[in-house]
């Protein structure tokens, strides 16, 4: 059986995406989603307080039973990486502060989890989202998506987790 609600995160610090995904059964249900902006030119202490403020307000509104991270993909841009490591830990305090677990996951499982391709781009994501997983208003913004997309991977996670646990019915 899926986890009843989580917070999916796409971290960042220009931009972080957040969704709340409810598992009913079988069935996955978008209940929030959003991208959460800071202001450019801002110092990078300020940028994570911010984003650290906006998850907190996600966990106190929607009430989730964990988050799912979307790892960090350390590319040929070591510096973007380490901000957005920043950012992921973070929201893992945030997390944690609140008594949440917090789940990992690489882009390329996500993918794989949500088309079946690991190298399928943000429009096939998105599309699968709704068409295949059955999601309605799915947001067009590329980092609040990624966020559902990660929330829904940890959920059909923890209904394989379920499944391998209870054995075969």
């Amino acid at each position: 059986m899926f986890e009843r609600r989580v917070l999916g995160v796409d971290p960042g610090v220009a931009r972080l995406g957040l969704a709340v995904v409810d598992g009913r059964g079988r069935k996955a249900e978008l209940i929030w989603a959003d991208a959460v902006d800071t202001p450019a030119g801002s110092e990078e202490c300020e940028r994570l307080r911010r984003l650290c403020v906006a998850v907190r307000e996600a966990i106190s509104t929607h009430g989730p039973a964990s988050v799912a991270v979307e790892r960090v993909a350390w590319n040929r841009n070591h510096v973007s990486a380490l901000t957005v490591a920043r950012a992921t830990g973070a929201i893992m305090v945030v997390a944690a502060d609140a008594g949440l677990p917090v789940s990992e996951y690489g882009p390329n499982e996500v993918k794989i989890a949500v088309t079946g391709m690991g190298n399928a781009d943000k429009a096939q994501v998105r599309h699968a989202l709704e068409r295949v997983h059955g999601l309605a208003s799915v947001p067009t913004q590329a980092d609040a998506a990624d966020a559902v997309a990660v929330a829904l991977t940890h959920l059909m996670g923890s209904r394989m987790h379920d499944l391998a646990r209870s054995g075969p019915r």
